[in-house]
C-alpha cells in the first residue's frame, strides 16, 4: 500500500522539482551577462558620461571602457539608434592584449535633432554575446527647426478669394487672398497654376510657386502691389524626393543648410509647363529667408478636395 502511494506521488514529485529547476534557469538570465562591465570617462571637454542634452552642432565624444572578468572578448561592437528607426554598428576586433579590458572612443557632431542612443558590448570567439554591462547612454539633441506638415494650398481662382493660396514659411500658416493684405509682411509665397503643355493629358494643372517680391505676378486677378514684399528665394525644383531622404537625411538645423548650400537658391519663381514638373508630388525645392533661415519645401500631393476644388499638400522644415 505505501509503495502504491509512493508511485501516485513520484509524478507530482518529477513536475515540481523540473519547475524548481526552471526557475532557477530563468533567475540566472537577467545575471548571466553580469561578467561584463562598461564605464565612460571624461577625458575631454566635449565628453559624456552619462545621457546628456545636447544642441545642434555640439561636438560629443564618449570614452569608454568594456570588461569581461572570465572570457576573452574577440570583437566590441558599438551600436547607435535614433528616432527615425536607423542604426549604426561598428564592429571593433581586438588586439591578444585587450581580450580583458578594451578602452575607445566615439566622436561626433550632432546633427540630428532627437535622441540617439549608445550601446557597447563584447563579442566572443564565436562571435557570441557576452554582455553590454546593462548601460548605454542617450544622447538628447534639443529642437533646431520647426516642421510644418500638411499645408493645403488651393489653385487662386476668382470664385474663392476666400480659400487659401499663400504661406508664410517660417510660421507655417497658409493664407487667402482676402487675409492676404493685412499678413503680407509674414508671406513668402503663392501658388499659380496653369494647364499643362502636355497634349495627351490637357486638363491636367501645373502648379508653380512666386515669392511675393517677383517682378510679374503671375495671378492676373489678384493685385498685390500694396503688399509687403518679401525677398524669399527658392532653388530649381528637385523632382523625385523621396519621403525617406526628407524624413531622414533634413534632420536638423545643420543638415538643412548643409544639404541647402549644395544648390543655388536664386529664384523667385518656378516656370514649369508640365503637370509632372513644379510642385508635382515627391519634389522638394530648398528656400532663403529675408533673415538668413534655410529651410525645405516638400510636396506631397495634388489633388482635390471633396468639392472638386484642385490643391496641392505640402511640409515645410525651417531653422528656427
Amino acid at each position: 500500500m505505501k509503495k502504491m502511494k509512493i508511485k501516485r506521488y513520484l509524478p507530482l514529485f518529477f513536475t515540481l522539482l523540473a519547475f524548481s529547476a526552471c526557475k532557477v534557469e530563468s533567475e540566472n538570465i537577467f545575471t548571466m551577462f553580469g561578467d561584463v562591465e562598461v564605464t565612460f570617462q571624461n577625458s575631454s571637454e566635449f565628453a559624456v558620461t552619462e545621457d546628456a542634452v545636447v544642441n545642434d552642432g555640439d561636438s560629443v565624444h564618449i570614452y569608454f571602457t568594456i570588461t569581461s572578468a572570465k572570457e576573452d572578448m574577440y570583437s566590441v561592437v558599438v551600436d547607435s539608434t535614433n528616432g527615425t528607426g536607423t542604426w549604426s554598428t561598428v564592429i571593433i576586433d581586438t588586439e591578444d592584449s585587450e581580450r580583458r579590458s578594451f578602452s575607445g572612443v566615439r566622436k561626433f557632431k550632432m546633427q540630428r535633432d532627437g535622441k540617439v542612443t549608445f550601446r557597447f558590448y563584447a563579442r566572443d570567439f564565436k562571435n557570441e554575446y557576452l554582455g553590454d554591462g546593462y548601460t548605454s547612454i542617450t544622447i538628447d539633441a534639443r529642437p533646431s527647426f520647426d516642421h510644418f506638415v500638411n499645408r493645403r494650398l488651393y489653385a487662386p481662382s476668382e470664385d474663392t478669394p476666400e480659400l487659401p493660396s499663400f504661406l508664410s514659411l517660417t510660421t507655417g500658416r497658409t493664407y487667402s487672398y482676402s487675409e492676404g493684405s493685412s499678413a503680407s509682411a509674414e508671406i513668402d509665397l503663392g501658388i499659380d497654376t496653369v494647364l499643362t503643355a502636355d497634349e495627351n493629358n490637357p486638363t491636367e494643372l501645373v502648379y508653380n510657386l512666386y515669392s511675393t517680391s517677383v517682378d510679374e505676378y503671375p495671378v492676373p486677378f489678384y493685385d498685390l502691389s500694396g503688399w509687403t514684399k518679401r525677398e524669399t528665394l527658392f532653388s530649381a525644383p528637385i523632382e523625385n524626393y523621396t519621403n525617406t531622404n526628407y524624413t531622414r537625411v533634413l534632420v536638423s538645423a545643420s543638415k538643412i543648410q548643409e544639404e541647402a548650400e549644395k544648390v543655388t537658391i536664386d529664384r523667385k519663381q518656378t516656370d514649369a509647363i508640365y503637370h509632372v514638373q513644379g510642385l508635382a508630388p515627391n519634389t522638394l525645392l530648398y528656400f532663403r529667408t529675408p533673415e538668413g533661415k534655410y529651410g525645405a519645401l516638400y510636396i506631397t500631393q495634388s489633388t482635390q478636395d471633396s468639392d472638386g476644388r484642385p490643391y496641392v499638400n505640402m511640409h515645410v522644415k525651417i531653422q528656427k
